[in-house]
């Protein structure tokens, strides 16, 4: 996945991940969240549309494995782009949008630690 356009690289796993069953759709998503770590805002917000359907579907499957992917791939998109992922959310139920929330929570009370600390390593 490093070695081609980010962009590109989700074009292809977007139908994978819509359309396979398990393990490949898992696979996918993983890669898929992967490439989202690197990819640029401006980048993510063109490919919104295609991505977060796949996402949504994987959150309903019957794999925890995939489910547990899905909300860590929604994670790493509000990671990129904050609030503006949540209007594209709109068809989640009250609790899978409270569970994914807390996995943003964490996610970004994980970053503050790991940056607050290295903020001390070099004041010292």
């Amino acid at each position: 996945a490093s070695s081609i356009h980010p962009e590109q690289c989700i074009k292809v796993l977007c139908p994978i991940i819509q359309t396979a069953d398990y393990p490949i759709n898992l696979a996918a998503i993983k890669m898929q969240t992967k490439v989202i770590e690197r990819i640029s805002k401006e980048s993510l917000h063109q490919l919104l549309q295609d991505i977060i359907p796949g996402l949504l579907q994987g959150y309903d499957n019957t794999e925890s494995s995939v489910r547990k992917a899905s909300v860590f791939c929604l994670v790493a998109i509000y990671s990129v782009i904050g609030e503006e992922l949540k209007p594209h959310l709109a068809q989640l139920t009250g609790s899978k949008m409270k569970l994914l929330n807390l996995y943003i929570k964490r996610a970004q009370t994980t970053n503050s630690n790991s940056s607050s600390s290295s903020d001390v390593s070099t004041h010292s």
